[in-house]
């Protein structure tokens, strides 16, 4: 016996609340499904009232993705400077801005700042953007990038590293310590 190879009837259509229901899911603030979002918000609410907000990875994962993506979702929807950024910049500074001015409980500052000094996230937050970047390109623009931009690069670290290491002289600094304790932590991002 041959199997029945012809097309099933297609099911019944959705009903009109499902359908509702699949619509409100397809909206997104960042990443996040809207409910989601939403039951987030609530359970971010609910810890705060009681005033203890756990320090660990699954509360503050929480924490940041709603205010990040918040944040981001306001930049996006800003006409004129949603043009230049305003999502990253808004998810960068008004966070910071919110701290600063006292806006934001001490329970959640309190939770994200001894999640971020115990666990070292950052670390980990930046070496995957890094890896992340680096996988994402074409091999082949990568490896004729590198050779293109390879000496002018390493041309301009060594300069700077002399002008660097000659301010400091100048300014009667030891050159060793300028070079190790100044130049190279600045030319290696000490932004991190």
């Amino acid at each position: 016996m041959t199997p029945n190879t012809e097309p099933s009837a297609d099911p019944s259509p959705p009903s009109a609340a499902l359908a509702s229901w699949w619509r409100v899911v397809d909206i997104r603030i960042g990443v996040i499904p809207l409910p989601v979002f939403l039951l987030l918000c609530g359970l971010i609410w609910g810890f705060v009232a009681t005033g203890k907000v756990p320090s660990d990875i699954l509360m503050n994962i929480a924490l940041l993705s709603v205010g990040g993506f918040a944040c981001a979702e306001l930049g996006k929807r800003i006409p004129g400077i949603n043009q230049i950024g305003a999502g990253a910049i808004f998810a960068t500074f008004i966070p910071s801005y919110l701290v600063y001015a006292h806006l934001i409980p001490e329970a959640v500052k309190t939770s994200i700042s001894e999640f971020t000094k115990a666990s070292n996230v950052l670390y980990l937050f930046i070496a995957a953007i890094i890896v992340g970047s680096i996988f994402g390109m074409d091999r082949k623009v990568l490896v004729s990038g590198f050779l293109k931009i390879f000496a002018p690069l390493a041309a301009g670290s060594v300069a700077a590293a002399l002008v660097g290491m000659g301010v400091g002289t100048a300014l009667g600094m030891d050159p060793k310590h300028t070079l190790f304790f100044v130049v190279i932590p600045i030319m290696a991002g000490g932004v991190g």
